[in-house]
C-alpha cells in the first residue's frame, strides 16, 4: 500500500475525532464546574488548599513521562505508514518489527517510571506534608492511596499514545472520556458523602482501571506484543531519545511554571492562597483543554504530511484548526472573566482569585495556547526547537515566582508569569517557528 492510500486510510480510521475530543472537553469543563461547586460547599477554604496541593505535587508523574507519551503519538504516525489494524485489533503489514519494538521498549520505560515515581515521591511528598500538617488534618492514608494508583495509571500511557499515533483517535479518547466521566462521578459521591481528601484519589483510580479494561477487552494482541522481547535492533537513542530529552525540559519547565506553583504558595502563603490559586489555574487550563480540541486531533495527520513532505496538507490541517483553537481559547476566557466581573458578590467567586489575577492568570493561559500550538506543528517535524527558549524562560521566571510570591503573594507570581510570557517567549516562539518552518521545508 502506497504512502497516500495509508494517509487516506488513517483519516478514514479516525473519522470525526473531534466529536470525540470535543465531547470529552465539553464534559471537563461541565464537570470541572460541578466539582469546584461541591467542592466550595463540602470543603473549607483550607482544605481547598490541600486538596489542590495534594493534585499538584502528584502531577508530577509527568516529569518520569519525560514527554515521551507526546512523543510517541509522532512517533508512531510515522512509523504506522505501511501497517493496518485488521479484525480483533491485529497488525497487519511488512514493517511490523518496527512498531512492535517501538511498543515493547516503551511499556519498559514505562514500569521503570512507574517504580522510581513510587520511590521518591511517595517519601518525598510525606515529608513536604508533615511540615504544614494542623492538628486532625488526615491525610496520610490519602497520600499513600494517590501516590500509588497515580503510579499505576502510568503503564496505561504508551498504550494509550500508539494506538493514538496509529490513527485511532476517536477511539482513544472514549476511553479518556469514559475515564473521566467515572472519576468525575466518583469524586462528586466522595465529596457529597463526606469524604474530604479522599476525593482526590477518584480520578487517578479511574486512570488505572478504565485503560486496564480496555485493553483486557479490545487489544489483548497489543498486550501480548508488549509482553514479547523488543527488537535489540530497534534505535531509541537515535529515534526517541533527540525528541523525548527536548520534551522532557519542555515538561520539567512547565511544570515548574504552572504546577509548583501551588505547593510553592501553600508553603509560603497558606494553604487558602494556596487554593484560590488552584482552583483559577484549574478552571483556566479546562477552557484551555477544550480550545486544544481542534488542533489535537490533527497530530497524526500532521506528523504524515510532514513525512510525505505533504506541505499544503500540513499548513491547511495546522492553520484552519490553530485558528479556532486561539478564538475558543479567547471566548472561553473573556466568558470567565465577564461571569467573576458579574458575579462578585456570591461566595462561589471568593474562592477564585481576585479579578485582577484572574484576568492576569487569563493572559498566562491563552499566550501559553498559543505558543503550544506553535510547539506542537513543529513536532510534525520531529524535532523541539523550543526547548532552549522554554529553558531560558524557566530560568528567568522560577527566581523572580519566587520573589514574587514571598512578598506580594499570588498577585506577584501571576504578575512575573504573564510578563515574562508576553515579552519573551510569545515574540521569540513566532520567530523561531517561522524560521524553522522555512529551512526545514527546504532542507528535509
Amino acid at each position: 500500500m502506497n504512502t497516500p492510500e495509508r494517509i487516506s486510510q488513517l483519516a478514514g480510521r479516525s473519522r470525526h475525532p473531534i466529536t470525540s475530543l470535543l465531547a470529552l472537553r465539553v464534559w471537563q469543563a461541565g464537570a470541572g464546574l460541578v466539582t469546584t461547586l461541591l467542592a466550595a460547599h463540602a470543603m473549607t477554604p483550607e482544605l481547598q488548599g490541600w486538596y489542590y496541593s495534594l493534585l499538584s505535587v502528584a502531577s508530577l508523574y509527568t516529569l518520569f513521562d519525560l514527554g515521551l507519551s507526546t512523543v510517541l503519538v509522532q512517533l508512531a504516525a510515522h512509523s504506522f505508514i505501511g501497517l493496518r489494524w485488521t479484525s480483533g485489533n491485529r497488525l497487519e503489514g511488512e514493517t511490523q518489527a518496527h512498531f512492535k519494538s517501538l511498543l515493547g521498549k516503551s511499556v519498559r520505560w514505562y514500569a521503570i517510571a512507574t517504580v522510581a515515581f513510587l520511590v521518591l515521591l511517595l517519601p518525598g511528598g510525606w515529608v513536604f506534608f508533615s511540615e504544614k500538617a494542623s492538628a486532625g488534618m488526615s491525610w496520610k492514608s490519602c497520600w499513600f492511596a494517590l501516590c500509588t494508583l497515580t503510579a499505576g495509571g502510568l503503564i496505561a500511557l504508551p498504550f494509550l499514545a500508539l494506538v493514538e499515533g496509529s490513527g485511532e483517535i476517536a477511539q482513544v479518547y472514549r476511553v479518556r472520556l469514559t475515564t473521566s466521566i467515572l472519576g468525575s462521578l466518583a469524586c462528586w459521591a466522595a465529596l457529597v458523602t463526606g469524604s474530604g481528601l479522599w476525593a482526590v484519589t477518584m480520578m487517578p483510580a479511574m486512570a488505572l482501571c478504565v485503560p486496564l479494561v480496555w485493553l483486557a477487552c479490545c487489544h489483548r494482541p497489543l498486550v501480548a506484543i508488549a509482553r514479547e522481547n523488543p527488537d535489540k535492533t530497534y534505535r531509541w537513542r537515535q529515534e526517541v531519545w533527540p525528541l523525548q530529552w527536548r520534551l522532557a525540559i519542555n515538561w520539567l519547565c512547565g511544570y515548574s511554571i504552572t504546577q509548583i506553583n501551588i505547593p510553592i504558595l501553600f508553603n509560603m502563603q497558606g494553604a487558602i492562597v494556596a487554593g484560590q490559586f488552584g482552583l483559577s489555574l484549574t478552571v483556566v487550563n479546562t477552557i484551555g483543554l477544550v480550545a486544544q480540541s481542534w488542533l489535537l486531533r490533527r497530530v497524526p495527520g500532521m506528523a504524515n504530511a510532514a513525512a510525505t513532505r505533504d506541505w499544503r496538507r500540513l499548513d491547511r490541517l495546522f492553520l484552519r484548526d490553530f485558528s479556532i483553537t486561539l478564538s475558543v481559547c479567547a471566548a472561553g476566557v473573556m466568558t470567565l472573566l465577564g461571569l467573576v466581573w458579574l458575579m462578585a458578590d456570591q461566595p462561589i467567586v471568593h474562592r477564585l482569585l481576585p479579578w485582577p489575577e484572574l484576568l492576569g492568570l487569563a493572559i498566562f493561559a491563552c499566550t501559553s495556547q498559543f505558543i503550544g500550538g506553535l510547539a506542537l506543528q513543529l513536532r510534525s517535524f520531529r524535532r523541539e526547537p523550543l526547548v532552549w527558549l522554554t529553558l531560558i524562560a524557566t530560568l528567568v521566571t522560577v527566581p523572580a515566582a519566587l520573589y514574587a510570591t514571598r512578598h506580594y503573594s499570588s498577585a506577584g507570581l501571576i504578575a512575573v508569569l504573564a510578563g515574562v510570557n508576553v515579552t519573551l517567549n510569545l515574540p521569540a516562539s513566532i520567530g523561531i517557528w517561522y524560521r524553522c518552518n522555512r529551512i526545514w521545508r527546504a532542507t528535509e
